[in-house]
């Protein structure tokens, strides 16, 4: 699927998909039918008249259709409604179950942390990063959200040796980092105080993308 959607010269979708079909030599295709009706495309419509949307959903069809080993996908939600990008998700699990061979462009995080087993970083052309999603989301570098029921505890707690990255005096909260050997030590500190609440934030690729970008430029 390219980023930039330029169709042959065909009056519809079901003539373009046709066609590709017949250079493909696929005779079969109702693959490609359970795939038009899952996107909710149109296949009859006017190729050159369609929306972003319907060329989008028209391509990923033209794409999947012989249902090759490798895929290469160029900004593949781009124009798709919330729903559809939910589908087209589903969709591409269904080929990654397959044991196909995804390579995906995307500058949508949450996109490639749920569908992509590894991410490689680009920054002004280079690639400066390949790192496993799991590896991303089980980051040893924690941070967390913690909530005192008195503004005493609040104040004790700040005065302790965690790396706060933020404390909300109106609320009683404190905003910190944490490292996976450290867990302990916080439990045995909180031991000590009345706490409301404690959530851990998790770690995504965005904020991996972020340090990673704020470290090359120092």
């Amino acid at each position: 699927i390219p980023g930039e959607i330029a169709f042959p010269d065909a009056k519809t979708g079901e003539a373009f998909l046709k066609g590709q079909a017949d250079l493909l030599g696929i005779k079969d295709m109702t693959y490609a039918n359970s795939l038009i009706e899952k996107l909710q495309l149109d296949p009859t419509a006017n190729l050159k008249r369609m929306s972003k949307g319907m060329k989008q959903k028209t391509a990923i069809v033209a794409a999947l259709i012989a249902e090759p080993e490798i895929l290469i996908f160029d900004e593949p939600t781009t124009g798709l409604d919330p729903l559809m990008r939910e589908i087209f998700v589903e969709i591409i699990e269904e080929e990654r179950k397959k044991g196909r061979t995804i390579f995906m462009s995307s500058h949508m995080f949450d996109e490639v942390e749920e569908l992509c087993d590894q991410v490689a970083l680009i920054k002004e052309g280079r690639i400066v990063a390949v790192k496993s999603t799991e590896d991303i989301k089980h980051n040893e570098n924690k941070n967390f959200k913690i909530e005192f029921k008195s503004i005493g505890d609040y104040e004790r707690f700040v005065q302790e040796d965690f790396d706060f990255k933020e404390t909300r005096v109106d609320r009683n909260q404190v905003i910190f980092n944490l490292n996976d050997h450290e867990v302990n030590r916080l439990f045995k500190t909180l031991k000590n105080y009345d706490v409301k609440f404690m959530k851990e934030n998790k770690y995504t690729l965005e904020q991996y993308f972020n340090n990673l970008y704020s470290e090359g430029n120092k």
